[in-house]
């Protein structure tokens, strides 16, 4: 019978294969390994990989090991050939050419991590252990610059495997307009701040409604100063040292395509509204607790104005992760202006890391938006044309 199979295998009668496999033993190795390849034939490749691991795993002889080892290498080849395929045919757009971020998503589950892990390794050509050092716990990691075009393949083919991911253009972070918040105005009749910009060093006016917020992104980005220290030897040595933290929130406003930066550094605390108990009043009634008058304190207090504000907003605050896993990236991330002034002797990673880790934020809220917009529509246009 095993080898009626083979016969139908090899004549592209898998039909006819299949029925033969029906009433066959499925513990028999040789059955297991026709299954594998009567499932890479019809392009079932998940099935027919975990198939032929099976049989490497069952130890049955050297040709069988080794015609299961084939197997996986055919597997990988069609994998190959098809993301290449996807890749030619996509480069025909010219927006595929544009500069976009691979970027993972927390997987908490050690045990689906590690599942998630050998397919990345298997779609990325990494080492297994590698690959499930890649996947974070928690927050986002920057696994890949490119182009578009590529990097959309590999998102579409790791999210079929569940990866939780996203695939963005990194150039429309700098059309986004950031307004550096000096200070608010008022928060009645609608809060009102006064900012600056790269394009508007005059600070000026601007007014928004609390509704228009849609999410926040918090960070602290390290302040470094050049210190004088002793080695082990004793021996003065000049090195750079973490002396303080800028906090930073970003208040995004998607629809107008703006954010609304605050930095410690930058707020004049001692203009526009009084943060104090009996003058920092919500709107709605409810009173904030106010700290001792000090920078931190007085940060805390904005902290609680949004909070207020915009209860249960969506907050994104792993910062402090996703900047030190795309330390390697700092070069080609030069391109994302950072535009925050912390008044540093020379440049910082941070900063436009900051940028970067705010303006996927804003973007992926962005692009769900426009991809239900357009879900919509359809819809309605369907029920229209019915």
């Amino acid at each position: 019978m095993i080898a009626q199979v083979m016969t139908a295998l090899e004549q592209g009668d898998y039909a006819k294969a299949e029925a033969l496999l029906q009433p066959l033993p499925k513990d028999d190795p040789m059955v297991i390994f026709c299954t594998a390849r009567l499932e890479l034939a019809t392009e079932k490749w998940e099935a027919a990989d975990a198939n032929f691991r099976h049989v490497l795993r069952l130890n049955c002889g050297p040709k069988l090991t080794q015609a299961a080892r084939q197997g996986l290498l055919d597997i990988e080849k069609n994998r190959q050939e098809k993301r290449q395929a996807a890749i030619d045919q996509i480069s025909q757009d010219p927006h595929s050419e544009k500069r976009a971020a691979l970027v993972l998503e927390g997987v908490p589950n050690q045990d689906t991590k590690t599942e998630f892990a050998r397919k990345l390794a298997q779609v990325l050509k990494l080492d297994a252990y590698v690959a499930r050092l890649l996947i974070p716990s928690r927050g986002w990691r920057l696994l890949r610059l490119g182009t578009l075009g590529e990097l959309r393949v590999y998102s579409e083919e790791l999210k079929s495997a569940g990866i939780p991911l996203f695939c963005l253009p990194i150039d429309p972070i700098n059309q986004i307009q950031v307004l550096e918040v000096r200070y608010i105005q008022a928060l009645q009749p609608k809060p009102e701040v006064i900012c600056t910009s790269t394009l508007q060093p005059e600070p000026f006016s601007f007014v928004f409604t609390w509704p228009e917020v849609e999410q926040r992104v918090e960070g602290l980005l390290p302040i470094f100063e050049a210190v004088v220290d002793r080695n082990t030897r004793g021996k003065i040595v000049h090195k750079e040292q973490v002396q303080d933290h800028a906090q930073c929130c970003d208040l995004h406003l998607i629809k107008k395509n703006i954010i609304l930066r605050f930095y410690r550094g930058g707020y004049q605390f001692n203009r526009g509204i009084d943060l104090s108990p009996a003058q920092n009043t919500h709107p709605q009634g409810a009173t904030l607790q106010m700290d001792q008058n000090t920078s931190w304190a007085n940060w805390r207090q904005l902290t609680a104005l949004w909070n207020h504000a915009r209860p249960g907003l969506t907050t994104w605050n792993e910062f402090t992760s996703f900047a030190e896993t795309s330390m390697d990236f700092k070069e080609p991330l030069g391109m994302v202006a950072p535009r925050i002034n912390l008044f540093r002797q020379e440049d910082s990673y941070w900063d436009t890391a900051f940028m970067v880790y705010s303006g996927l934020a804003f973007l992926r809220q962005k692009t769900r938006q426009t991809a239900l917009i357009a879900r919509q529509e359809q819809e309605q246009s369907q029920k229209t044309e019915d």
